[in-house]
């Protein structure tokens, strides 16, 4: 989804003033680089952690996890997700040592795992959300997941925020509300293991067609907007980002549960 960016100078200027909190969950994720064929069957091998997770949504250590599986396959990058979302970092850290002893427990799983990805690709993230809005997703759905990624510039997060909470949010929590997608979040790095400024605009979908409707419900908000102030905006938005930062992904959830 590309985020569509619209304000007045004085919207800019008000955005300096938030605040710089209104976080909400921690989402723990692990990206692997599976061998090409071998998704299906990681994801498979993958799936002796649910009763450890299931545990832990019962409890309310964990809100939601799944795997996820990019749609899209781009030469060296990572390619499988396994995340878990919590409330915060104490049940950040129940969840680690769940897994821990889970992989203690059972070597010859993580073994075959690991046997499938290649090790020296692997990345761990704790990634925090500052804007979101989330229906519960249908148990056994396999939702698409779409992802938006730009790095902004140092200093100009507050501003960027101001942009996507009066001119994107409002579009994305009226789609939420309509039933057409389950959710939408906005993260960025909690713990920073890459460059600061990072920020994923992630919309869940029921499928891939959705993505024609969040479209198209962007381009009907783009025509309140007009031409000059848009033209402003653009520039503006333009200069508060890293030139090229900007990457898109999808891909879909083969396990996907909430409590």
């Amino acid at each position: 989804m590309t985020i569509r960016m619209f304000a007045a100078t004085s919207v800019l200027l008000a955005a300096t003033t938030l605040s710089a909190q209104q976080y909400k969950f921690l989402t723990a994720v692990a990206t692997f680089k599976v061998l090409p064929g071998k998704e299906g069957a990681f994801v498979e091998k993958g799936t002796a952690l649910a009763p450890v997770l299931d545990k832990l949504i019962a409890s309310g250590a964990v809100l939601s996890y799944g795997i996820d599986v990019d749609i899209l396959h781009v030469p060296g990058e990572t390619n499988v997700a396994f995340w878990a979302v919590v409330p915060n970092y104490e049940a950040l850290e129940k969840e680690e040592t769940a897994i821990q002893e889970f992989a203690k427990a059972n070597p010859a799983v993580m073994q075959e795992l690991t046997s499938m990805t290649d090790p020296a690709a692997h990345h761990d993230l704790i990634v925090r959300a500052r804007e979101e809005s989330h229906r519960r997703v249908p148990p056994g759905s396999k939702p698409i997941e779409d992802f938006d990624m730009v790095r902004v510039k140092p200093g100009r997060m507050q501003e960027f925020m101001g942009l996507f909470r009066k001119y994107d949010k409002p579009v994305l929590d009226k789609l939420v509300a309509d039933g057409v997608i389950y959710a939408y979040e906005l993260d960025v790095e909690a713990v920073h293991t890459m460059e600061p400024g990072l920020t994923w605009t992630i919309v869940t979908m029921p499928d891939l067609a959705t993505k024609d409707k969040v479209n198209a419900a962007f381009d009907e908000a783009d025509k309140n907007i007009p031409e000059a102030e848009r033209n402003m905006v653009e520039k503006l938005y333009l200069d508060m980002v890293v030139a090229g930062s900007h990457r898109d992904s999808l891909s879909r959830s083969l396990v996907f549960k909430q409590k």
